[in-house]
């Protein structure tokens, strides 16, 4: 009997015993592997690069700045001493803590790949030539989004639907069917998406059908993370890289069931699109609707106004109302109910162009409160804090104007009134305008002419996202087809034309460096940021 009670109490304490070992186990088997993990993970004597921001990504105009993270504290002076970039990038350093920021201030040029080398550097509380100064080299390679843009097609296959050219890849591709003829598009910023305005060519009511859609480029993008404020965890970076959406998928974005679409515009971060609407039932219920991403769209209560842009900042509308233009609070919370601007530009009728950080914009006075320049047009530049000055004043039509990356140049498409030999048939003097492209220096308040367009045409322009070229398309008036010869010494007739930009080395204006016109032919073409 005794023998059998020390069994059983032997037994009881076993069984009470096991947790405990299994927990020793567990904490044992699992020291072993952070042992393993630190041994394998090589000397943490030695300083290395942990993150690099930009490894392995695409990055474009909007990215101003990349972060280096280390593993030890070092010494900035090594690290800005041995630091190179391939091709050379122009940049500011800055440091907080074991964070190294590079501020670049040239714009990206596109279509480039780029390497960081890093081969020495020295760790802060290392003595000089110590072993304790030992670093792991780092390369890291990044590039910039490819040179393409979009344009409405005019000829063959391509009439009147979206397509994408590639400069790079030389080539390019149709991306919307041919039973929508596209009216007009805005890019999305990471150049994945494309929002436009379309009517159905089977529909009877022609221009009063159009309808929003957005579709897919094909392109995935790569943007870099936001690691300043925390490195992401190291797991993320197991995870497979997003896809991109096949090219020409379609997707409704506003249909026309109960108003007419007219004009809009797609806010910077891609979160907002504004459009200007149309009651089919009552035409004086008209004005700017908001449709937020992934909402309902509503109108924007406020008085009626014409043409609109909304601001860089996403979450303001510049709109013309009257006789000059108020700003509007496009914010969630500001934006549902009536409207009162925030701020009203008396003077100016037009806004052409904002400058990307919102500091200055390109507007434009009709001058119609002055005798003096009656039938004159000014473009001026207004800053944040409301100082006004002029810039150009043309007897003709100011058409377009875009800041460059740096904002200190601004393109300009104007016109000069000219006479015309010819005489009408009230034997009256014909008036025509001379368009020209113009640029402005805005720090030497200069202006240079980069070319003469040829008269009785029309004429769109965009600037590439790094300042180093432009797009020109030049289409000539339907009336005006027979007159090849009315302006023989235009430096740029009729045509798709890319425009590259030269800089001086003493950064005076850029002017065109061989002007080349594209085989195809289309309108209103758009860099993609």
């Amino acid at each position: 009997m005794a023998r059998r009670r020390s069994r059983r109490s032997a037994a009881r304490t076993a069984s009470r015993r096991q947790p405990l070992d299994r927990l020793a186990v567990s904490m044992m088997a699992g020291l072993v592997l952070v042992l393993g993990l630190l041994i394998f993970s090589g000397d943490h004597a030695t300083a290395r690069v942990r993150d690099f921001s930009w490894q392995d990504r695409q990055v474009g105009a909007e990215d101003r700045a990349f972060l280096i993270t280390f593993s030890r504290p070092m010494d900035p002076v090594s690290v800005e001493a041995n630091l190179t970039l391939d091709p050379p990038l122009p940049g500011k350093v800055s440091w907080a803590g074991r964070r190294m920021a590079y501020t670049l201030t040239e714009p990206l040029p596109y279509g480039q790949s780029f390497t960081l080398r890093l081969d020495q550097a020295r760790d802060r509380f290392a003595a000089q030539g110590s072993e304790e100064s030992r670093f792991q080299p780092f390369e890291g390679r990044f590039q910039t989004r490819s040179r393409a843009f979009v344009y409405i097609g005019t000829e063959g296959d391509e009439a009147n639907r979206l397509v994408l050219a590639d400069l790079d890849r030389q080539e390019r591709m149709i991306l919307t069917p041919k039973t929508l003829s596209v009216l007009a598009f805005k890019p999305y910023t990471l150049g994945d998406r494309i929002l436009f305005s379309a009517i159905d060519a089977t529909e009877p009511d022609g221009l009063l059908s159009q309808q929003l859609y957005t579709v897919t480029t094909g392109i995935a993008p790569r943007p870099p993370q936001d690691w300043l404020a925390e490195p992401p965890p190291f797991w993320t970076r197991l995870w497979p890289e997003p896809t991109a959406d096949t090219a020409g998928e379609l997707t409704l974005v506003l249909d026309n069931r109960d108003y007419q679409n007219l004009k809009f515009d797609l806010s910077a971060d891609g979160q907002t699109i504004v459009v200007q609407r149309v009651n089919r039932d009552d035409p004086t219920d008209f004005g700017p609707w908001v449709i937020p991403a992934g909402k309902a769209p509503y109108p924007l209560e406020t008085d009626p106004g014409g043409d609109f842009m909304i601001a860089p900042d996403s979450q303001s509308l510049v709109l013309l109302q009257g006789e000059g233009t108020a700003i509007l609070d496009l914010s969630a919370e500001a934006s549902r109910g009536p409207q009162q601007p925030l701020d009203f530009l008396p003077n100016y009728g037009q806004v052409l162009d904002i400058a990307a950080n919102g500091s200055a914009a390109a507007m434009v006075n009709f001058n119609q409160n002055d005798p003096e320049k009656r039938f004159t047009e000014s473009l001026f530049l207004v800053s944040r804090q409301g100082e006004e000055e002029e810039l150009l004043r043309v007897s003709g039509s100011i058409r377009d104007a875009q800041f460059d990356p740096r904002r200190r140049f601004l393109y300009v498409l104007a016109s000069e009134q000219v006479d015309h030999p010819r005489r009408s048939r009230l034997d009256t003097q014909e008036y025509r305008e001379q368009p020209m492209l113009l640029v402005v220096d805005l720090e030497a308040k200069a202006m240079t002419k980069l070319a003469t367009l040829l008269q009785e045409t029309d004429q769109y322009m965009s600037l590439a996202p790094d300042g180093r070229s432009l797009l020109l398309d030049v289409t000539r008036f339907e009336d005006a087809a027979e007159e090849a010869s009315a302006n023989p010494g235009a430096d740029l007739g009729p045509g798709l034309w890319y425009l590259p930009l030269l800089a001086s080395a003493d950064q005076a204006a850029p002017v065109l460096d061989r002007p080349e016109p594209f085989p195809f032919d289309g309108i209103q073409a758009t860099w993609l940021p």
